[in-house]
């Protein structure tokens, strides 16, 4: 293709003030190899070379971070729909299902010391907890007057016990009467933790029943036997 002197003197002027090929191109239409032709001969100073690496630099640090927000995109709609599909998979839990999976939990999760006399259960997450109080609702009929309560705290939040101790009674909807002294971990960390999502862990036991408990280790048997 023939172009015109005004479009080559055009070219050379934008390429003398310092303009990258892209930039001439998008303002010419001039293709890059013939750009390169009639530059070859242009030299630029030092401030201008080295603000076109800079350019080349920014436009490569903007490259990836727009294939990180794309990969980034794409992890949260994976997740988004795994998450969806595990919810549906759950679906409805029957009778037996329920039962399986607060025996699991317990058996995971419960206190099992020979010595217990009363079913024990201690978790730090609230979902948990409320799902095996439920649990003991709906399946062993337990009422809620019949828990007991007891934070566990590293030592460094002593001064949060108030707070936290409120926060596990309107999430399990148990009154701060049914709580006893909490107790404290001696051994202090390295690093606090943020206390927005930190609440201790809670341990939960139910009045006089030792012969729950003993079913519920029944249970736990009756899963190692499965195959």
């Amino acid at each position: 293709m023939q172009y015109n002197q005004d479009i080559k003197d055009k070219v050379r002027h934008l390429r003398q003030k310092g303009f990258s090929l892209g930039q001439i191109f998008n303002a010419t239409n001039v293709p890059r190899t013939t750009i390169r032709t009639w530059i070859k001969d242009i030299v630029l100073s030092k401030d201008q070379v080295q603000i076109l690496k800079d350019r080349v630099q920014k436009a490569l640090q903007g490259g990836r971070i727009k294939s990180q927000k794309i990969k980034k995109n794409q992890r949260d709609k994976n997740e988004k729909k795994l998450i969806k599909t595990g919810i549906n998979e759950i679906g409805e839990l029957s009778p037996r299902d329920f039962l399986i999976s607060g025996v699991s939990l317990y058996w995971a999760e419960g206190l099992k010391n020979k010595h217990e006399h009363r079913l024990g259960f201690c978790n730090s997450d609230p979902f948990m907890v409320k799902f095996y109080i439920h649990w003991l609702e709906k399946y062993l009929d337990i009422d809620k007057k019949q828990l007991i309560a007891r934070l566990t705290l590293n030592c460094l939040y002593k001064d949060k016990v108030n707070e936290m101790q409120t926060f596990w009674s309107k999430t399990i909807g148990i009154p701060l009467g049914q709580f006893t002294k909490p107790f404290f971990q001696t051994s202090k960390w390295k690093k606090q933790y943020n206390t927005t999502n930190y609440h201790g862990a809670l341990r939960i036991h139910v009045k006089e029943s030792l012969d729950r408990l003993l079913k519920m280790k029944g249970w736990i048997e009756g899963l190692k036997m499965l195959k």
